[in-house]
């Protein structure tokens, strides 16, 4: 069928279907605004960056992981270190810091997630790279997972391994080594 210039075609989807069709519609359109998303781009970034842009490089154990709202009402999660090493910042036996988000929803169902930050579990071991604390306090490490190094103790001398689990192990003496002489360099 062709058309002619300045004609149009008419589409009855019938009155039956008419409702069903903006149900399904909207139900579609609803179901894809509120899909969550997950995917964060970060660059990828060599040891020496991730050391320069780091405030605060600290080696320990998780003490302690809660969430909840901090003082502006904003989702966030805190984590405790007894912190073993300190390669660069104040030096302390406990570190707290806040990071945006929660992995379990709060009691009022709220559940905020950033894709690309680690997740921390009491008892494991760390070496964090962590950038300046912002204005609310907040602070992550340097290139998300890329700032996160996990400690392993699974047999001879303890390893580490960045948690984006890339690369081959390193001895952690090693790398602290490593770190030292990156942090010292202008």
């Amino acid at each position: 069928m062709a058309l002619a210039k300045n004609q149009s075609v008419r589409v009855n989807f019938g009155t039956a279907s008419t409702p069903r069709l903006a149900l399904l519609v909207s139900a579609t359109l609803l179901i894809a605004a509120h899909a969550p998303v997950s995917a964060t781009m970060v660059q990828r970034i060599a040891l020496e960056q991730v050391t320069h842009e780091a405030a605060r490089i600290v080696h320990g154990t998780v003490v302690d992981v809660r969430s909840g709202r901090d003082d502006s009402g904003l989702p966030a999660t805190w984590i405790t270190l007894s912190v073993a090493h300190t390669l660069k910042g104040a030096a302390a036996s406990e570190l707290t810091f806040k990071q945006y988000g929660v992995a379990e929803p709060l009691a009022d169902g709220t559940i905020t997630r950033v894709a690309g930050l680690p997740r921390y579990r009491v008892g494991e071991e760390v070496v964090l790279f962590l950038r300046a604390d912002s204005r609310r306090g907040f602070t992550s490490p340097v290139g998300f997972s890329q700032g996160t190094y996990r400690v392993s103790r699974a047999g001879g001398l303890p390893e580490v391994r960045r948690d984006l689990g890339s690369g081959t192990p390193q001895q952690l003496d090693a790398f602290f080594t490593e770190v030292a002489r990156l942090a010292a360099t202008p």
